[in-house]
């Protein structure tokens, strides 16, 4: 493994996105590319959108300079990089138009299916999984190869555009996320998956600087879709034919639990409220957690802590023989139905003490 062009590739994406973000601030700006305040935003003036751009651009950029400047990764995944960059450029557009226009969800849906299919052609399949009962690896039939890929892939990129609540949430997730899925590739041996995640993790992070609270400048769908469809992507590329590492998706599935059970949990949310899951509300995490009259940076830095966490706990799968898989995966649905339970145990004294302080006003 080349360190200096791992750290080069890092430190290059972070700073063609920190270049780039206030020239799309100032694009958006004379553009009306703007996150107008409705009823479901935090934020009470107009943002700019085109944050997304210079994530896509400092990713890529950094990728092509990989590309060229390393011969090994052109021979091994010349087909795999390009077909990354085609379907991050293809995201990347839908979610602009979604970002100008408002498109309608089932076309968002429709085009994101299309892309994960591209990407399934190239190569990027879920072909094994892991038995957690008895260990093992199990190959999948075709059609449940497809399902799971397309599943996977479009699961993730609403998982990261839904968690896009509030300032820095997904460019900070995506950024903790990544450097865990870096040190579980180096760990594996992974090549073209290091310098993927190295390149993501570093377009976040300098486009972070701008983006935490008090934001100057969002991500947008463009951004978010394009940081689930790399996550998703990178955790595909290579790992799948290698018998030491089985347990392949539950290490980013825990890793990114928050915003996939969050995603969980407004999926069921809105079939049981409304039939439809495509009805948006206010009811995510973040949301429920600033009505604890917590501040937005306090929110967004407790999420950090609790994915560097699940960053650790998701390591220990690659250590650990995969029979014990199960017991850890207990563990981790046991953490987060506690950490539920507490958010609703805190928003029920909320909403309890804001009934019981007007009568204490009229008795006195």
């Amino acid at each position: 493994m080349n360190y200096a062009m791992l750290v080069l590739i890092f430190v290059i994406a972070a700073g063609v996105s920190y270049s780039l973000t206030p020239l799309m601030e100032k694009i958006a700006f004379k553009t009306g590319i703007l996150s107008i305040p409705e009823e479901r935003n935090v934020h009470t003036q107009p943002i700019p959108y085109l944050g997304g751009l210079a994530v896509y651009f400092a990713f890529t950029v950094s990728m092509l300079i990989v590309f060229f400047a390393n011969q090994q990764l052109r021979m091994e995944s010349s087909d795999k990089i390009m077909a990354l960059l085609i379907g991050g450029t293809l995201i990347v557009i839908l979610g602009l138009w979604d970002d100008i226009k408002n498109i309608k969800p089932i076309i968002k849906l429709s085009g994101q299916i299309g892309v994960a299919l591209m990407l399934y052609g190239f190569g990027f399949r879920i072909e094994l999984l892991t038995n957690p009962l008895l260990g093992g690896e199990m190959r999948l039939p075709l059609f449940l190869n497809i399902i799971f890929t397309v599943a996977w892939i479009i699961g993730l990129v609403n998982a990261m555009n839904l968690i896009d609540g509030l300032d820095g949430l997904a460019a900070g997730i995506a950024a903790i996320v990544g450097v865990t899925l870096i040190i579980v590739a180096l760990y594996l041996n992974n090549y073209t998956s290091v310098f993927v995640l190295a390149a993501l993790a570093g377009s976040s992070l300098g486009f972070l600087r701008f983006n935490f609270h008090p934001a100057r400048i969002f991500l947008g769908d463009t951004g978010s879709m394009f940081l689930g469809l790399i996550l998703a992507s990178a955790t595909l590329t290579g790992y799948q034919h290698k018998s030491a590492t089985a347990v392949v998706l539950l290490i980013p599935i825990t890793a990114l639990a928050i915003p996939i059970y969050d995603t969980f949990l407004a999926v069921i949310r809105r079939i049981f409220k409304t039939g439809s899951i495509f009805k948006a509300d206010k009811r995510h995490l973040h949301h429920r957690l600033l009505s604890t009259s917590l501040k937005q940076s306090q929110i967004v830095l407790f999420i950090y802590l609790i994915t560097i966490y699940l960053g650790i706990f998701a390591f220990l799968f690659v250590l650990i023989p995969d029979k014990y898989a199960l017991i850890l995966l207990i563990l981790l649905a046991l953490l987060l139905f506690i950490m539920e339970r507490a958010v609703v145990f805190i928003e029920k004294e909320i909403r309890l003490r804001g009934k019981l302080e007007p009568d204490k006003r009229k008795q006195e």
